[in-house]
């Protein structure tokens, strides 16, 4: 129990790092599974500029051991875009 009450946690920090760094650039950051997250982007956004921004950033987002599938999509949940930390 203490375990998914860890990945939980850290899944809700993750979350919660990603939309103050992000800020109004997406409209939303959401859990998806266990250790996969939709960060929902509008129309207009840049997905590869924002990726790419992402993960250039991303470990001073979130710690290096941090794992978790991230996937940037439409407000309508289709897929633009997807990649793993700790690759």
């Amino acid at each position: 129990m203490a375990i998914i009450h860890s990945v939980n946690n850290t899944m809700e920090e993750l979350i919660n790092q990603l939309k103050e760094y992000l800020g109004s650039r997406i409209e939303d950051v959401r859990r998806k599974g266990a250790a996969e997250l939709e960060i929902v982007i509008g129309e207009m956004e840049d997905v590869d500029q924002l990726s790419t921004n992402l993960k250039a950033h991303i470990l001073e987002i979130v710690d290096q051991d941090t794992i978790a599938k991230i996937d940037f999509v439409t407000p309508d949940g289709k897929e633009l875009y997807s990649f793993s930390l700790a690759q």
